[in-house]
């Protein structure tokens, strides 16, 4: 008997160790949404869902326009170590636009980068939006 529960002691201990090497050699997770701010003039709040499986990422961003609406980009792109890239074209523009995105995850799980539309390069920040409790 108690070479069977030490047996069972044994298993559970490697069970355990590798489903933690697996979880730590998957990597970062960006799944969810995030609050992003675009850095020129001034800070514009943008929302931007992303949804990670492997090392691909899909997502879509919510640009604003010069009109003052906001229009849904569909994303797609990954995420390799913590080097972030997207792509996405704007549907509807009055001239094809695509919109790139190149960021890094950092350590504290914050993202910063640069966003390349059609008017430039600007910086962004962005942090993900915590889940409520239900």
């Amino acid at each position: 008997m108690t070479k069977t529960i030490a047996a069972f002691i044994v298993v559970l201990a490697l069970v355990t160790g590798l489903s933690a090497q697996d979880q730590k050699a998957a990597g970062p997770n960006i799944t969810g949404t995030w609050n992003m701010g675009l850095q020129g003039q001034h800070v514009v709040p943008v929302a931007l869902t992303l949804e990670q499986k492997g090392r691909t990422v899909t997502g879509v961003i919510l640009m604003p326009t010069r009109a003052g609406e906001t229009k849904d980009v569909a994303l797609a792109g990954e995420l390799v170590d913590a080097a972030l890239t997207l792509s996405g074209t704007v549907e509807g523009a009055a001239e094809p636009t695509t919109i790139e995105i190149a960021g890094t995850l950092n350590d504290d799980g914050s993202m910063e980068g640069t966003l390349k539309g059609p008017h430039g390069k600007v910086p962004w920040t962005a942090e993900r939006l915590k889940e409520r409790k239900k």
